[in-house]
């Protein structure tokens, strides 16, 4: 079936003066069968660091887009990297990935590990921590140490060949302006997107 709702995109180049350029958005997952769209897969795969929410509370319309993000880069075989999460755009990208048997690297912050098996470290665990996918030991999770966020966000974007961001809160906002000030001050020429589902990013224009 295909999406209802609306989505398009919001691209940051670097270039002074010049407001961020509009562009179309096109997953395709919805309109193309996969046997059709594994044959686009990508000869170059790329690491692409995602961001978005991992509340609950998060719009069905978001997570739908975030799992064809998830499914989209698997099938283009290209590593989805991102928080981990369990719930939000966070889990549903990777639910997309996971089923597609595409690579993800999750990014976590020591605080968060209590003994382990909550993050998939040390074996399988029925309960809390990361998402299912990084259970089986079949991704690859990386543990951020430190009094706050720095490293945890470095390391989401270390290597990053691009940057996609999905609907999110306060943490996804702190992230994306982060990666968009380092950009206009040529710290890294990333190619940074904004999917933005219903508006969710217009007034970011």
């Amino acid at each position: 079936a295909h999406s209802r709702h609306r989505t398009s995109a919001i691209g940051y180049r670097l270039s002074a003066g010049t407001q961020p350029n509009t562009l179309k958005l096109s997953l395709k997952l919805f309109s193309m069968d996969k046997e059709e769209y594994l044959s686009t897969r990508s000869d170059h795969p790329l690491r692409v660091t995602c961001y978005g929410s991992s509340s609950s509370a998060t719009p069905v319309e978001y997570l739908a887009e975030a799992e064809a993000l998830g499914r989209t880069l698997a099938l283009r075989g290209h590593t989805c990297v991102n928080g981990a999460g369990s719930a939000g755009c966070m889990a549903a990208m990777n639910d997309g990935a996971s089923a597609e048997g595409g690579d993800i690297v999750g990014v976590i912050h020591e605080m968060f590990v209590v003994d382990g098996q909550d993050w998939g470290l040390t074996g399988p665990s029925e309960t809390g921590g990361a998402h299912a996918a990084f259970h089986g030991g079949k991704r690859t999770i990386l543990v951020a140490s430190g009094n706050d966020l720095r490293e945890r966000k470095r390391l989401l974007v270390e290597n990053a060949d691009a940057l996609v961001v999905l609907p999110g809160g306060p943490g996804t906002f702190d992230e994306l302006w982060e990666m968009v000030c380092a950009k206009n001050l040529a710290f890294n020429d990333m190619p940074i997107v904004c999917v933005n589902v219903n508006g969710y990013y217009d007034p970011f224009r």
